[in-house]
Order: C-alpha cells, then structure tokens, then sequence
C-alpha cells in the first residue's frame, strides 16, 4: 500500500457515511454563519448569538483542565449532568486559555476570540448522532438514498440543541447509545457496554434506553452490559462527589430547573420547590425522571417478546426517550430532540411517506418549542407531535436480518421464532 493512502476498509467505512460527512461540513457551516451573522444582518445588532449554557459547559471545562474535577458541581456554572463531555472539551479550553482568546463566562461579550474554536468544536461534536443514525438506518435495511434524505432531516431537528441551545453533550450521548444500540443488535455485547457507559458519562438522559438494552440481551449478558454501562459514570462522578459531596448530589439529584423560564408542564405543582421567586423560581426535575425511568424499566420488560424484531427494539428505543418528555416537570426545547432523531430513523424505514411526514411534524414541534405560548397548549403540541413522530415509524412488516449480522442465541426458541430470523436462516 503507498504511503498517505487509506487501507480499503477505511476507504469503504468512509463511503457508506458520505451522506454524514457531507451534511456535517453543511452544519457546521450554517451554524456557524446563523451565529456569527444572524444578529447583524437581520436584527441590526453587532453581537454574536452564542448559547450561555455552552460557554458554562466551557468554563466547568477550564477547571477540569487545571486539574479540579472534583470542584465542577460547586463552580457556579449550574452544570446538572455528567462531567463527560468536560474530559472531551478541556484541552480545548486550555488551549484558548493560554492563547488568551477571550470567553463570554461569566459575563456576556459580543466577540469572544474563543468562539472561534468551541463554536465549530461543539457542532462537530454534536454531529455524532447523524453518522449513530445512519449507521442505525444501514442496519435495518434503508437504501443509501432514503439514508440521504433522513441524514438532512436529522440535521434540521438537531439545530435546537446544537446551534440555539448549544448542548453537545446530548448529542454526543445520544450518538454513542445509538451507536451502543447497534452493536448489540449485532450481538458485540462487550462494545455495545463500554460505548452505552460512555453515554451515560456524557448525559444520562440515555438511561432510559438501558432497560430495552437488557431486553435485547438476556439475562446471560445483562450482567456484563450493566458493568461495563456503569464503569464510566462512575469512574467520572467519583471524584466530585468525593470531593463536594453536597454540591454535586444537588446538581445531579435534585437536578434544579426553572419554569418560569423554560417551559412549565401539567406535571410542574407536584415537583419539590428548591427556593426562589417569579423568574427565578426552582423546582426539582429529579423526582420526575425516577417516574420516566421506573416506565422505561416496564417498557423494557415488555420489549423482550421483540428481541427477534429490531425494528421494535428501535421503536421501543424512541418510546422511552419520549417518556422523559411525557413526565418532565419542566420542559426545555431541546430535551424533546433524542426521541425525534430516534423517531425519524424508524419513520424512513416505515416509507418515503413516513419520513416526510415525520420530518415536517419534528421540525414544526422543535420550532413551536421554541415559542411561548400558554403551558397546556405549548405543552399538548410538543407531545401531541411526538406522538405522530413515533406512529409514522409502526409497520407491521418485519425487517429481514441477515445471518452474518445477527447472534442467532438472541433468537426465541420453538414455534414462537419470528419471521426475521426465519427468513434469515432459509
């Protein structure tokens, strides 16, 4: 092979994610432009439109970067989930740190030189999910033109959390459950828990899928899986909680949130009041999520009669991303996009129809979210809308599985065996 050129299976592994690559550099350059150059040219201000949560994100980062993790929940940067993402972001910070960029933490500044590095390192980042989903699409059978379509469709819905909300952690997450979830449906059990922990160390919103993860894989791996789930979490929240301990079971327990803010729900009287008044008013989300997980652990029992049909397993996937969407006690725009980028993948397997109906219902919810209209009717639309997302992806058909791709010990047994594996061993 001559030197500077690719082995074949680089080569190949590149082409099936041409698609991904492609609609990545297009993000990254829209969302970069609508950052540097919406607020000038359409509002007539001379700033940039920057997420103050992401430059919070940096700053955690910055003291990870000099050698604080345990200090990250009792910084003052309101960081709520997993210090994950902070590992991947530090050498970033301490880059822009000694070259002296200027940041917009704690105080907001129009041109901070440092954003021309976190912008596109955080929508590259944020990318992650577009390749899981293509890769998820891949494997329940799409052709590569229907993937095409589905990639720029998972490009808009993505726009909420990655260039308004600036959150790459979720994206990032969500990507490596994807990711996680493919590989098991492969039967790689040992990936498929070391890429599930990663997940969970970045945000572990994706704990919902864990229980249709243990459905898949049976009580002789489901051990194994949730070791090497946990490791991670674990290994990246020992140390603050060892370390400030009262500041970090607060962020990552009580997990505060502010409706008067954000978006309230029918479910926002019931959580804990944490302190505070009119804007500032904080309530606890944890409560909530301990509901949305304890139906994800029902789910997945249930989804163990589908261990045969991976489109279920999908589809089960998206339901209980949703469900934290269905019992949050607060509501932030971008925590409905996990089960539309699930959703969408299951809609273009479903038909062309499907996926363009289920492109043009997520992009219409993921705009009115970030609207303010009166708590019940905001908050009907954004579930009345996942809802359709998630029926555009039902199709009764089964996806037929090839041998090579599937651990045939997954299979049920006897008479009850599905007609993918069947159609797989003829």
């Amino acid at each position: 092979m001559d030197s500077g050129t690719l082995p074949t299976g680089s080569v190949t592994r590149l082409r099936r994610r041409g698609w991904p690559l492609a609609v990545t550099g297009a993000f990254v350059t829209t969302g970069m432009a609508y950052s540097l150059f919406w607020a000038p040219v359409v509002r007539h201000h001379s700033y940039w439109l920057m997420s103050g949560d992401l430059w919070g994100t940096y700053r955690a980062a910055h003291w990870v970067g000099w050698g604080d993790l345990g200090g990250v929940y009792s910084s003052g940067t309101a960081l709520v989930t997993f210090p994950g993402i902070l590992l991947v972001l530090a050498p970033l910070a301490m880059l822009t740190g000694t070259l002296g960029l200027t940041e917009a933490f704690p105080k907001f500044v129009a041109h901070p030189t440092a954003w021309f590095a976190l912008g596109p390192a955080s929508l590259l980042l944020s990318a992650v999910p577009l390749f899981a989903c293509d890769a998820l699409a891949e494997r329940l059978g799409l052709s590569r033109g229907r993937r095409a379509v589905l990639c720029v469709a998972e490009a808009a819905v993505l726009w909420n959390v990655a260039v308004i909300w600036g959150h790459p952690e979720d994206a990032v997450a969500l990507g490596l459950a994807l990711y996680a979830l493919v590989f098991a449906l492969d039967g790689r059990w040992v990936g498929a828990g070391w890429l599930f922990g990663a997940a969970m160390a970045t945000q572990p919103l994706v704990v919902l899928m864990f229980p249709v993860l243990m459905a898949l894989a049976g009580r002789g791996r489901v051990g194994g899986l949730a070791v090497r789930s946990a490791l991670p979490a674990i290994a990246v929240v020992l140390t603050p909680l060892i370390s400030q301990f009262h500041d970090t079971t607060h962020a990552l327990l009580d997990q505060p949130n502010f409706p008067n803010l954000d978006h309230a729900t029918p479910w926002t009287t019931l959580a804990p009041v944490l302190g505070g008044r009119g804007r500032d008013l904080a309530v606890a989300a944890g409560p909530g999520r301990i509901v949305a997980v304890i139906l994800a652990c029902g789910l997945g029992w249930w989804a163990r009669r589908w261990r045969g049909r991976p489109e279920l397993i999908v589809w089960a996937a998206a339901l209980a991303l949703a469900l934290r969407c269905f019992t949050e006690s607060v509501l932030v725009p971008f925590y409905i996009w996990p089960v539309l980028a699930v959703g969408l993948v299951l809609a273009a397997r479903a038909g062309r129809g499907h996926l363009a109906a289920a492109a043009v219902v997520g992009i219409a919810i993921s705009a009115v979210a970030q609207s303010h209209l009166g708590e019940l009717p905001w908050w009907s639309i954004v579930t009345v809308g996942i809802v359709v997302v998630l029926a555009t992806g039902v199709r009764r058909t089964p996806v037929p599985v090839p041998v090579e791709a599937y651990d045939h010990s997954l299979a049920p047994r006897g008479d009850d065996q599905p007609a993918a594996f069947a159609g797989s061993a003829a």
